[in-house]
């Protein structure tokens, strides 16, 4: 863009480039996300899920504010101090358009059976007044319950659910940084594509303070 051409030519460089995904629920050939979901649910024994809509219920606030603090060891800019969120913090930002109703959120958390603790959480936001669109919010998993296909799990979960609870929904819009390659899988193989910068998308404005989605 003009943009990228004029930082560069002031001597700027690239530091985290991040890539926009669409995924055209139409377009998913019937039962591939259920297959998925089974072949994740092999690799996922002693986890179990847990999900809700709209605001986090307080028995797991604690548990996504863990969630939210795993985002900082995802690929992002090496001067971004990391991100500290807590159960009180999630309750006043995070949650905030939820309670309002400006946006409809769908959240999936896996829970490790032994200890209780929060392994994996996604969340999926719908502007009412746009019930076609969906925006990806956070997807992570806590760094001593990876490997176990947990983000597939829980996202392949979610897209069974809203089809369901949403059935006006078409697409659903993420971003990631570049260098995620494991996120980027997962997500391909749900079905997103890569959309072009110089492309129109449709971007859905989640609330003040939520976690940064380009892991998702």
């Amino acid at each position: 863009s003009a943009g990228d051409a004029f930082a560069r030519q002031a001597g700027a460089e690239p530091s985290l480039v991040d890539a926009r995904r669409v995924q055209d629920l139409r377009k998913i050939p019937p039962g591939l996300v259920a297959s998925l979901r089974e072949t994740a649910a092999g690799a996922a024994a002693g986890y179990s899920l847990v999900s809700w809509t709209g605001p986090t219920p307080e028995e797991h606030l604690a548990r996504v504010a863990a969630g939210f603090n795993a985002m900082n060891d995802a690929p992002h800019s090496p001067d971004r101090e990391d991100d500290i969120w807590d159960a009180q913090r999630v309750r006043d930002r995070a949650d905030a358009a939820l309670r309002e109703g400006c946006l409809r959120g769908y959240s999936v958390v896996a829970i490790a059976e032994a200890t209780g603790e929060m392994a994996g959480l996604t969340q999926v936001f719908v502007d009412p007044e746009y019930p076609e669109w969906g925006h990806q919010g956070l997807t992570a998993v806590t760094r001593p319950h990876r490997g176990h296909r947990l983000g597939l799990l829980i996202k392949a979960t979610m897209l069974e659910w809203l089809a369901t609870e949403e059935p006006k929904l078409e697409r659903i819009a993420t971003d990631n940084a570049a260098v995620n390659k494991y996120m980027i899988a997962v997500n391909e193989a749900l079905g997103y594509e890569l959309v072009e910068p110089d492309e129109q998308s449709f971007q859905l404005a989640v609330s003040p303070g939520s976690p940064p989605a380009r892991s998702s």
